[in-house]
């Protein structure tokens, strides 16, 4: 394929160096090369390190001040309280990174989601085009779910109070 399309362009038929199919190291076994390659290296936890997700923060919360910090995990849907009964009127933001595709979303004490990310993603952010809001007295949880297996996540909350 790739012959094919290098003669289409004109170009030489010579593979680049950078095109090399991998091969495994003398003794290794090579199916175990090609799911390290097929999964970027990241293993079974999260792409993004908590760390990282918090760098989100001068962009996507500017202004706003770290709420909470964690790694969730288990089977089905996994969440927790960002907020319990606030004293005041407050707005969220959330970055997360999930090992499998899931559904995130903020969600008020009375089950309704108050922000909730289009799809199935590995990495998403809740409140990206504006920050979720919360009246004074309400209590707001983080979910997480829709992931055919375990399902494990990091996420970084910001918030305006």
């Amino acid at each position: 394929m790739i012959t094919f399309v290098l003669a289409a362009c004109g170009l030489p038929e010579e593979r680049p160096a950078n095109l090399q199919t991998p091969t495994a190291p003398a003794g290794k076994n090579p199916t175990a090369v090609a799911a390290v390659v097929s999964d970027g290296g990241t293993g079974s936890g999260p792409a993004r390190s908590l760390e990282a997700l918090g760098e989100e923060g001068k962009r996507l919360a500017a202004g706003m001040r770290v709420l909470k910090s964690a790694e969730l995990s288990g089977t089905g849907d996994v969440g927790e309280e960002l907020a319990a009964g606030l004293d005041t009127d407050a707005c969220l933001r959330v970055a997360f990174s999930a090992a499998e595709a899931v559904v995130g979303r903020l969600e008020d004490d009375k089950g309704r989601v108050l922000a909730e990310t289009p799809s199935t993603v590995t990495d998403g952010k809740l409140g990206e085009r504006g920050p979720v809001c919360a009246r004074r007295g309400e209590t707001v949880r983080v979910r997480f779910g829709g992931a055919k297996g375990d399902v494990v996540v990091r996420y970084v909350a910001w918030t305006s109070r």
